[in-house]
């Protein structure tokens, strides 16, 4: 709870009398905020109380004082905390002169080195993040000879192109011209025996249909 909240919480179960008193308390710490004072001990609070007129030191110990003494804890809990985070450390040189064991403060100082690696991969791949990445789906479809075709999905085959390469391997077209399929080496041959289509054509092309597809 802040010292706002927890002042508000307390003032309203409070006396006209005590309410301002506790007002008084509460913008006394503030004013000790403002000014960059980290002293929110009772004995000063207490001081600057009552030279304003408000409750001393000892009304502030006193059993009576309990909601005082809430509120100027409060201030303290808020201040120690902003404190803290003025001062971090900043720099691994800072961490490792903390350690006196030289093998610990090896250790340290490896898990530091790759800490400091990791955070410049992750800055590395935020930055990538912000620009298109292409990354390339380029696929060899291997026959079982050295013939080789290139598929680039990123360029897909229109419908006519698909029809085109179904029909010269449909068996109407083979019937046609009467060709036949090597099916040790996928090749295409006349009725003569000689090659019309390189090694591997039939499955190249089965291949590209099939990935086409799907």
């Amino acid at each position: 709870m802040t010292p706002d909240s927890l002042f508000a919480s307390l003032s309203s179960q409070l006396g006209t009398r005590k309410q301002r008193s506790l007002q008084l308390i509460h913008q006394i710490c503030a004013e000790q905020q403002e000014r960059n004072s980290h002293d929110f001990s009772i004995a000063t609070i207490g001081k600057l109380s009552k030279a304003r007129g408000g409750p001393s030191e000892q009304a502030i110990r006193n059993k009576n004082g309990d909601e005082y003494r809430q509120l100027i804890a409060s201030w303290q809990c808020t201040n120690n905390h902003k404190k803290l985070g003025r001062t971090p450390v900043e720099q691994p040189q800072d961490v490792l002169k903390l350690i006196n064991e030289p093998s610990v403060r090896a250790e340290v100082g490896l898990m530091l080195a790759e800490l400091k690696q990791l955070r410049g991969e992750v800055r590395l791949l935020k930055s990538l993040n912000k620009d298109t990445i292409i990354i390339d789906k380029s696929i060899h479809l291997r026959g079982s000879s050295n013939s080789k075709v290139e598929l680039l999905p990123a360029i897909p085959l229109s419908s006519a192109e698909l029809h085109a390469l179904e029909n010269a391997i449909s068996p109407a077209t083979f019937e046609n011209n009467g060709w036949q399929e090597d099916p040790k080496d996928h090749s295409v041959r006349n009725q003569h025996g000689r090659k019309v289509f390189e090694v591997g054509f039939v499955s190249a092309i089965k291949t590209v249909l099939d990935h086409t597809k799907k």
